[in-house]
């Protein structure tokens, strides 16, 4: 009796663990469809609309142009919370340059967005990814992640983490040049 006992159990941790290596393939194979989005150098930057905190929609081609800088970030987040006045200096000094920043805030309320833009005065378009889909999309796993999109539309340079001001500054400054 023992022996059956041990039998059936060692046969479904085997059908457990066959269930779960067969679905993380499933996973790994359905996801491929969004793989052609995803956001790598001098590359086109995947295209997304999403809401605008203050209504209406923010679309990014309807950028093409202009050079624009894309930052996703959480209110939750340090260091998030340590670049965003560097991120609204830039867009006070820049955005008259044929320049616009859009920040993509991921997963969070209108009131908590709300409350984060208003306790640092940041007034550059700010879109919602309530779901994460284009946080997933364009392959992200952290916060914050910024990228500088060319006036083409491709991306010249995404980089992961806390920006320093003097960072920040010389690739907008790089980026304009390059704008022809």
């Amino acid at each position: 009796m023992k022996r059956q006992k041990r039998c059936l159990f060692r046969m479904i941790i085997f059908i457990v663990l066959c269930s779960a290596a067969g679905f993380a393939l499933y996973q790994q194979f359905a996801m491929n469809d969004d793989r052609g989005k995803s956001t790598e150098l001098h590359q086109p930057a995947p295209n997304f609309t999403l809401p605008r905190v203050n209504g209406g929609e923010i679309e990014l081609k309807h950028f093409k142009g202009k050079a624009v800088v894309v930052n996703f970030w959480g209110s939750w987040c340090e260091p998030c919370k340590r670049e965003m006045p560097a991120i609204q200096k830039a867009y006070e000094r820049y955005k008259g340059d044929d320049f616009e920043i859009i920040g993509v805030n991921v997963q969070e309320s209108d009131v908590a967005v709300r409350s984060f833009l208003d306790r640092y005065g940041l007034t550059f378009p700010v879109a919602m990814d309530k779901r994460a889909e284009v946080f997933r999309s364009w392959e992200l796993l952290n916060l914050p992640t910024t990228f500088f999109i060319h006036s083409d539309g491709t991306v010249e340079r995404a980089y992961e983490g806390e920006m320093s001001t003097r960072q920040l500054n010389q690739w907008i400054v790089e980026l304009l040049q390059d704008k022809s």
